[in-house]
């Protein structure tokens, strides 16, 4: 059962969609696997936006022009802010030993750092992006990347719901592959706790459980006016998550458990951009994309980006 107001008027998607495509800043070059020692969106060292204390927790802030921003006992490892991207970055996803990172970016591209393994990209498959003349190409933008169980492999999400397994990630299905998915486009993935399944979460709150993944159930039939879905985190059991919108309320399913919201304090201009927790599950954080952090339950407050000026907003984050 949800714990969040839900008592207002159905979304406009088209209207959210823009909101949701003004949040991206593109530039251009084609991605692939890169390791180079990049400064962070902000101009300066990203090592050097570290919390000042020694804690067990961090989380990694990534822009859409590829700057990463580490917190806390989090790393940096890396970022593609000095190249030229093609395609901005879309979303970034941690290694199980929180040594190394993956980030993607809407054409597929993806970018290893740390210990993340790299093993194979939209673009290695073929595929040009969707605004390409060039075919065969995307029939939708790639919006998230999770790891797969055990970290040796990981989807890739396309705003139609395609699904692209790379390494050892069992590919168990898809929106298109089932004749389309309920909702206004793709926003997040997550995986199950088996390895054999995941979740697909539309704008419209809507959930699509692939493979063994329990449907836990979603907003979509409570959707709060004028705002979409822009993130998802799944609880450490695998068993629940917690479903992020873009005016910062949070419903929780499954074993998650809700911990609290920043509702009432995120403005229009300055939707949510990620909701990623605890290693526990006790806790969560939601940032937005100036890069401020909202920090509940047990998840501790490591630093954010809102008083510094960005050269892309913040569309991912993560960490534990």
């Amino acid at each position: 059962m949800a714990q969040a107001s839900w008592q207002r008027g159905l979304v406009r998607v088209a209207g959210a969609l823009v909101a949701v495509a003004a949040l991206l800043v593109a530039a251009g070059l084609s991605p692939a696997s890169a390791q180079e020692p990049a400064m962070s969106s902000g101009g300066a060292d990203a090592a050097s936006l570290s919390a000042p204390t020694s804690v067990q927790h961090g989380y990694w802030l990534v822009g859409s022009d590829g700057g990463v921003f580490s917190f806390g006992s989090a790393q940096f490892y890396g970022s593609v802010a000095n190249l030229q991207l093609q395609s901005p970055i879309m979303s970034m996803a941690p290694t199980a030993g929180r040594g190394g990172y993956w980030l993607v970016a809407s054409d597929g591209g993806v970018f290893a750092f740390g210990d993340a393994g790299f093993d194979g990209s939209v673009p290695s498959l073929g595929l040009s992006p969707v605004d390409s003349p060039m075919l065969p190409r995307l029939n939708a933008p790639i919006v998230g990347i999770v790891p797969s169980f055990d970290g040796r492999g990981y989807f890739l999400v396309a705003n139609d719901g395609g699904v692209f397994a790379f390494g050892d990630a069992k590919f168990e299905g898809s929106c298109p592959g089932i004749g389309g998915c309920f909702g206004s486009g793709i926003a997040d993935v997550m995986t199950d706790g088996t390895g054999n399944g995941y979740w697909v979460v539309s704008y419209t709150g809507d959930v699509h459980a692939f493979g063994d993944a329990t449907n836990y159930g979603g907003p979509a039939s409570y959707l709060p006016y004028a705002t979409v879905v822009r993130s998802a985190a799944r609880t450490p059991s695998g068993n629940g998550y917690w479903i992020l919108f873009s005016d910062g309320e949070i419903y929780s399913y499954g074993d998650a458990t809700y911990l609290g919201s920043p509702f009432g304090q995120i403005e229009f201009s300055n939707p949510t951009s990620a909701i990623f927790a605890t290693t526990d599950g006790g806790g969560y954080w939601v940032t937005t994309a100036n890069g401020a952090v909202y920090a509940f339950g047990d998840a501790p407050y490591d630093g954010g980006m809102s008083t510094l000026r960005l050269n892309g907003l913040i569309v991912a984050a993560t960490g534990s």
